[in-house]
């Protein structure tokens, strides 16, 4: 893919967006209603119009999607290059122009690494606008290549993304000068006393990984922050088998994992002057006879005794270990982490919008605000002292699932076990993509079928904000 910004269109296909009622710039026989298009030809000239509906209705979101679609038919039309033209004059901003340029790069990407026949595609998109400059739209350009290498990851087959490859791409990442590396084997996991992450992925033969980068973009300043991410790189669920209808896609369970990655992509390429530790906590969750069991107890490495109440509940274990072995040794202030934690929050809040807990008010909404900028939304729910007296076990100190009734607050209990697990001055944030990291349904404006990215645009613009 090659982009460019320009003054004035230099191909033959153009992408232009239409508010309703603008009878400045009206289109014959297209009303402009948000997320519809037409197709004009003009002699060699063939122009795409995007609806975008009524002015008062019309925001960066509006915008991604249009830009999106307009890209999906730019490609289904067989054109190679396309000129994406800057939206209307009442919204148009540099923040309407990043959201067109987001949209149409986004839009743009498909995964076909099994396709035999690999469909059609842009190939060079150019972006007429004054609102940004060209170093910025190369900006946004790598963010979003971060997002595409997320979405592979999540795209790929399990016996790829074992948690060995998944430890490979930390490597590969940490061949910049500014990020380096810590990689704990099954060896490692076992002599320092990681005993959940080992537990989750012992009864595999693709042995359980934690991975940890550092990146240091301002060694003057004493501020870090680390992202956690899950990497569960299939979850049958354990002896707790999941059944036919929940186990096909389970291969999206290190979700949380790609996005780290994807993020400390984007650091390296585009060197912001903050520091981050990324960490990622992989496992396979296997069934079998040296897998873990239902009644269990094994010891976290922050010595917290651990019962085993559903083996198919593991990724808040490997993250627990995680998030001790990240405190102790690379002192962060905060830990955010991203997790496909529960089904529950998929109950609560659907495909769209990703759960959130906190233990900072400020740390939350820094973190909203970040995912309404994006489009990548967030919406907070309660952590009560009630959700972690349910995780006391009677047997050891905790239970990894709840002691209330089946089905309820599931996905609040997740985020009080991993609370457990965060220091009294660590602020700390969770945020539960389990709906959002995968998309089963039918592509919607920048959001592809499948592997959607979701997390790494969201994180950048909380962390450069």
């Amino acid at each position: 893919m090659k982009i460019k910004t320009a003054s004035r269109p230099g191909s033959d296909t153009h992408i232009g967006f239409v508010l309703k009622g603008d009878m400045k710039n009206a289109i014959k026989d297209f009303e402009a209603e948000k997320d519809t298009i037409t197709v004009r030809y003009k002699g060699k000239r063939t122009v795409i119009y995007c609806g975008l509906g009524e002015r008062t209705e019309c925001t960066s979101r509006t915008i991604r999607a249009a830009a999106a679609a307009g890209i999906k038919k730019a490609a289904e039309l067989k054109r190679k290059a396309v000129s994406v033209l800057d939206t209307p004059v009442d919204c148009r901003s540099d923040a309407c122009a990043r959201a067109a340029i987001e949209g149409a790069l986004l839009g743009a990407y498909s995964f076909s690494k099994y396709k035999s026949k690999k469909p059609a595609a842009v190939t060079g998109i150019e972006f007429v606008t004054k609102e940004i400059s060209s170093q910025e739209a190369n900006d946004i350009f790598r963010l979003c290549r971060a997002a595409w290498y997320t979405r592979d990851l999540v795209n790929d087959n399990a016996s790829v993304t074992t948690p060995e490859h998944l430890a490979a791409e930390a490597r590969a990442i940490a061949a910049d000068k500014s990020v380096s590396v810590e990689i704990l084997d099954e060896r490692a996991i076992r002599k320092k006393g990681l005993g959940l992450l080992w537990a989750v992925g012992k009864g595999s033969p693709y042995p359980p990984r934690l991975a940890l980068m550092e990146y240091k973009g301002d060694p003057s300043s004493k501020r870090k922050i680390a992202v956690v991410g899950k990497g569960i790189t299939f979850d049958s669920g354990g002896q707790n088998l999941k059944p036919s209808g929940h186990i096909e896609t389970m291969r999206c369970d290190m979700a949380g994992a790609a996005a780290v990655l994807g993020l400390m992509r984007a650091l390296t390429s585009l060197k912001p002057k903050l520091n981050v530790v990324g960490v990622i906590t992989c496992a396979h969750n296997a069934v079998g006879s040296n897998a873990y069991f239902p009644g269990d107890v094994y010891t976290s490495y922050a010595g917290t005794n651990v019962e085993i109440t559903n083996t198919d509940a593991e990724g808040r274990l490997a993250l627990a270990d995680a998030f001790a072995y990240v405190q102790k040794h690379y002192r962060p202030s905060h830990v955010i982490d991203l997790a496909t934690l529960t089904g529950s929050v998929v109950m609560a809040l659907g495909d769209t919008v990703a759960g959130l807990f906190a233990n900072s008010d400020a740390l939350a909404q820094s973190l909203y605000h970040a995912g309404e900028k994006t489009g990548e939304r967030l919406w907070r729910l309660p952590l009560y002292e009630e959700h972690s007296e349910s995780m006391k076990s009677d047997h050891a100190d905790l239970r990894n699932t709840s002691k209330l009734k089946r089905g309820y607050a599931g996905s609040i209990t997740a985020a009080a076990f991993l609370k457990e697990f965060v220091g009294k001055k660590v602020s700390w944030a969770h945020i539960d993509i389990a709906g959002t990291a995968f998309n089963e349904g039918e592509a919607r404006g920048e959001v592809p079928k499948y592997g959607t990215g979701f997390g790494v645009r969201l994180l950048w613009e909380y962390l450069t904000a």
